[in-house]
């Protein structure tokens, strides 16, 4: 399907708003399965009956983030004594009730602005368990906020019937940029250092105690896999901004950004991280050019 992404010197593709859809919904999809994930172990992370109680996990905050503890005190503060276990219950019931509202795009914008604030909340007030998903699901719901989402394939858009659809091109300028920033220092950061040059940090990585790889390279540690693939990552984080922009590179530039997410799950075990990513990447360079006409011609019926 990716063929969609044509090189050589024909016109512009054009660029079509069913994006918008994809984004909404795998986002928001994305985050509800995430927080289903942490189901089994949600007492044990956001209760006193957990591993850290919440009060003094929240004496390491920035005390500027918004957490379940400090919602609590100000509830006190305006004479609203609220209990924490039914406040805590209170968030683990609107949280993926807004989730679902935005996937069917009721109430988007709303519904968007609610699952961003208590996402926020319920990271928040878990902060010491926190990593690069959580801060990646965080600008997706934001951009779910800001970026006219409902207005492609909702129920908003049912409601209102010729609802109009705003020029979606800048707020894909925007994700793109977004993207090719984050790649661009995550390379920069590898290559100012020796352990991404010389394979080092790779090896680590595939070697540390708190990653889970379904296969083994062991096999290849006398092998220059290791450095091979340390600069191929370098390159391919900090080439992204200019060569997934031309038109002749961007498809083999998917398809390694891709590859990159796929090896990341498969051997350092990081499932939802790199599923968000290569959600992002679809969103932002292969989704735009789908021509969702095209997708429902009926194919020929063999006679």
């Amino acid at each position: 399907m990716i063929s969609n992404l044509r090189t050589g010197n024909s016109p512009s593709p054009a660029i079509y708003p069913n994006w918008l859809f994809f984004f909404r919904v795998n986002i928001a999809g994305f985050a509800l399965l995430h927080f289903l994930a942490i189901q089994p172990d949600f007492a044990d992370l956001y209760s006193y009956k957990g591993y850290i109680y919440p009060d003094i996990m929240d004496t390491t905050t920035d005390y500027i983030s918004p957490t379940l503890v400090s919602l609590q005190n100000w509830l006190h503060r305006i004479h609203l004594p609220v209990a924490y276990e039914p406040l805590l219950l209170f968030c683990r019931i609107a949280y993926p009730v807004a989730l679902i509202a935005l996937i069917g795009g009721i109430f988007t914008r709303i519904s968007a602005v609610a699952a961003l604030l208590l996402q926020l909340l319920l990271i928040k007030s878990i902060h010491l368990y926190e990593y690069g998903i959580d801060g990646y699901t965080t600008f997706a719901l934001f951009y779910c906020c800001i970026f006219p989402v409902g207005a492609v394939y909702s129920w908003d858009n049912k409601r209102k019937r010729k609802m109009p659809l705003p020029d979606h091109r800048p707020f894909l300028f925007l994700l793109r940029a977004h993207l090719g920033i984050a790649y661009f220092f995550s390379g920069f950061d590898k290559v100012i250092g020796v352990t991404w040059r010389n394979g080092e940090a790779l090896w680590k990585a595939l070697h540390s105690h708190n990653y889970y790889s379904l296969f083994s390279l062991d096999f290849l540690a006398d092998t220059p896999f290791f450095v091979v693939s340390g600069w191929a990552t370098i390159i391919v984080e900090m080439g992204y901004g200019l060569f997934m922009n031309l038109r002749p590179t961007r498809r083999y530039w998917l398809y390694a950004i891709i590859l990159l997410h796929v090896f990341i799950a498969f051997f350092m075990g990081l499932f939802f991280f790199s599923a968000l990513l290569i959600l992002l990447n679809l969103t932002a360079y292969y989704v735009p050019y789908v021509n969702p006409a095209a997708m429902r011609t009926p194919l020929p019926v063999r006679r």
